[in-house]
């Protein structure tokens, strides 16, 4: 697909809590469907690359960074008020650095549940 196409498609969605129905919530530990979903719909509307961009790499064009900022945008609306104070917190430049954050909370949660749950 043509670079300056790529993310027209992106556009056409005006809200994505009915494409996501559920919220990230640490309390019910929902996260792998959620990034399931989450997941899926981005590569549905040529994102995904987004999400798994590493800040490392070349930097993204003008139309790469607004897409991005919908992309961070989607996740802060399919994320529940305690994530999205966390998140929040710590200024998201991209949503790859906030897609990553809230791995490793639910990476890390599950460490500790299970350390509680073997005691």
């Amino acid at each position: 697909m043509a670079p300056t196409i790529k993310y027209d498609k992106l556009y056409a969605v005006t809200s994505v809590t009915h494409l996501i129905p559920i919220k990230l919530d640490l309390a019910k530990l929902n996260y792998t469907h959620w990034s399931t979903l989450f997941s899926n719909h981005c590569a549905a509307f040529n994102v995904l690359d987004l999400l798994e961009h590493i800040s490392t790499s070349e930097p993204l064009d003008e139309k790469a960074k607004k897409a991005d900022a919908v992309v961070l945008g989607w996740i802060y609306l399919t994320i529940s008020e305690s994530l999205l104070e966390r998140l929040l917190n710590i200024q998201p430049k991209s949503s790859n650095a906030a897609w990553e954050f809230l791995k490793r909370i639910f990476q890390d949660n599950k460490r500790s549940r299970t350390v509680e749950l073997m005691a």
